[in-house]
C-alpha cells in the first residue's frame, strides 16, 4: 500500500504546508494540548451527577432547564483536599455566569484541570 502524503495545516505559516518543515514542528509544539482526564478521573462521576441533580431540585429549577445551569463549589473544589462534593456549599449558577467566575477566581488550575502546586 503507497505512502500518504500527510499535510497540516501550519498555525506560524496559516497555510497547509509539510509537517517535515521547521516551522510546522516549532507550530505543533505551540498548538499540542494533551488531553485532559476524564470527568471521573476529576471528580465527577456518577456520584456528582446525582448531586448535581439534587441541588437544581432542591433549587426550584425546572428540569428542562438544568442543561443551562452548572453547581458552583464555594470553596473550588478541590478533590486532593476535600473529595465529597457535600461538604462544600453548593450554588446553582447560569453556565455564563460559571465560567467567568472560574476564569476569574478559579483559574489556578493545570491543563488537565488539576489544582496547581502553591509554591
Amino acid at each position: 500500500m503507497a505512502k500518504r502524503n500527510t499535510v497540516t495545516w501550519c498555525a506560524v505559516k496559516r497555510r497547509i504546508c509539510d509537517p517535515a518543515s521547521p516551522a510546522c514542528r516549532q507550530c505543533e509544539k505551540r498548538v499540542f494540548r494533551p488531553k485532559r482526564e476524564s470527568p471521573s478521573a476529576r471528580g465527577y462521576g456518577g456520584t456528582w451527577r446525582k448531586i448535581r441533580e439534587e441541588v437544581l431540585q432542591g433549587s426550584g429549577i425546572p428540569r428542562h432547564l438544568w442543561p443551562e445551569y452548572d453547581v458552583d463549589h464555594n470553596p473550588p473544589y478541590n478533590p486532593e483536599i476535600e473529595p465529597d462534593h457535600r461538604k462544600y456549599a453548593l450554588v446553582p449558577r447560569l453556565r455564563s455566569e460559571h465560567s467567568h467566575k472560574t476564569a476569574t477566581e478559579d483559574n489556578k488550575r493545570d491543563f488537565k484541570g488539576r489544582f496547581m502546586k502553591k509554591r
